[in-house]
């Protein structure tokens, strides 16, 4: 597919998000706005279906309006079902966009449904995949939640409506749930004091502090899905630090079964109401539970492309004349001492970093080790500051 394609179906997308609250608003004003946004949408993507068959090395489709648009797509035998009802939409819109005249809400509502369906088989007819196929195909990662939206389109097509429900609420708890599990904790005790490293280890640290702690789980959590816990004023802060809209993200949480996995190679828990195969089961919830999850990665994931971290082609390597060497609570050699480097140990050198006396320099290292017990194996984690030997620093 040409890249002019793929960014001109991003764009349309983009869009329809914009034009579908709006266009089946009640409101007279919000539903001629929508109209306006969803006629751009759709003349964008016409346009950009017929650059990918190739017609605008023949002609010129600058020049051309919307109902030609759609009459050069069907001379190139494109499947464009409901063009009347497109070429009454582009009408209305000239009317409102340039007359000020307002739909009805009931009008914009049937001309969205008709353009949503004429779109998605003119890209089909073109390209062989169908919309959300592309976007799956092209543009998301690859990865696990990216592979359980591709099956559960594939579920879609068999019928299987809610097992695919149930991979859509897989990929929704890799990206965006897994962070509020507390399920590595459930063996900590509330007045223990562990290193920040050993509690990044067991993860969950976006859940609220309180719930993080053996005590809280041992009382509150009654099946595994409880593990997850929503700090929901987080959520929503990360929600609109990566352009996606609250709403949309808790519709499907609510629309699709809960899931949970402890972790990688453990088995999916997922957990519905009684009725819900009979109410949520169908083939319009799940096309549209996953369109809105492949929106939301994507979005997610095109925040994280964007996001620019420093280079480590060259790790830095420590010298190994610190043997025996004392490792401390801050960097202060007057603060206390919370570690012996040990051979048994394997370190990770942090930063380096000014002591509290400017003079000073110390390495803000991280360490781990595991010991064969009776009991199994005893994990054991340690994070401070080794002062730097003047040998290291060639002073």
């Amino acid at each position: 597919m040409k890249d002019t394609t793929v960014h001109s179906l991003v764009i349309g997308r983009v869009l329809l998000e914009k034009a579908a609250p709006l266009c089946t608003s009640n409101d007279r004003y919000l539903a001629s706005a929508g109209l306006v946004i969803l006629q751009d949408a759709l003349e964008l993507l016409f346009y950009a279906l017929l650059i990918e068959i190739g017609v605008d090395e023949t002609k010129n489709l600058e020049s051309k309006s919307f109902d030609e648009l759609i009459g050069e797509l069907k001379r190139e035998d494109v499947k464009i079902p409901k063009s009347g009802t497109l070429k009454a939409l582009n009408k209305q819109r000239l009317l409102t966009k340039h007359y000020a005249q307002v739909a009805e809400p009931a009008t914009v509502g049937t001309y969205y449904d008709a353009g949503i369906l004429a779109l998605e088989l003119a890209v089909e007819s073109v390209t062989g995949k169908s919309l959300s196929d592309i976007f799956l195909s092209d543009l998301l990662e690859k990865g696990d939640a990216k592979e359980y939206l591709q099956n559960a389109e594939r579920l879609i097509k068999k019928g299987q409506y809610l097992e695919a429900l149930i991979d859509i609420r897989k990929t929704i708890f890799l990206e965006f749930e897994k962070g509020y599990s507390v399920y590595g904790w459930r063996d900590v005790e509330k007045a223990e004091s562990g290193s920040p490293f050993a509690s990044y280890m067991r993860g969950g640290l976006r859940a609220p502090y309180w719930t993080r702690n053996k005590a809280w789980i041992e009382e509150n959590v009654k099946d595994p899905i409880d593990y997850i816990q929503i700090d929901y004023e987080r959520w929503r802060l990360d929600a609109m630090e990566w352009g996606i809209n609250t709403a949309e993200l808790q519709n499907l949480r609510r629309l699709t079964p809960e899931v949970f996995r402890a972790e990688e190679k453990s088995e999916w828990c997922i957990k519905y109401d009684a009725d819900f195969p009979a109410n949520e089961g169908t083939l319009a919830n799940a096309k549209y539970c996953l369109d809105k999850a492949i929106g939301v990665v994507l979005k997610k994931q095109e925040h994280e492309r964007t996001s620019r971290s420093r280079k480590r082609d060259q790790p830095f390597v420590p010298p190994t004349i610190y043997s025996g060497d004392s490792v401390y609570k801050t960097a202060s050699e007057a603060s206390k001492v919370v570690h012996v480097i040990s051979d048994k140990f394997e370190y990770t050198v942090q930063e380096v970093v000014s002591g509290f006396e400017p003079a000073k320099h110390f390495l803000h290292i991280a360490g781990s080790t595991i010991e064969k017990t009776a009991e199994g194996f005893s994990k054991e984690y340690v994070l401070g500051f080794l002062p730097v030997r003047q040998e290291t620093t060639g002073s």
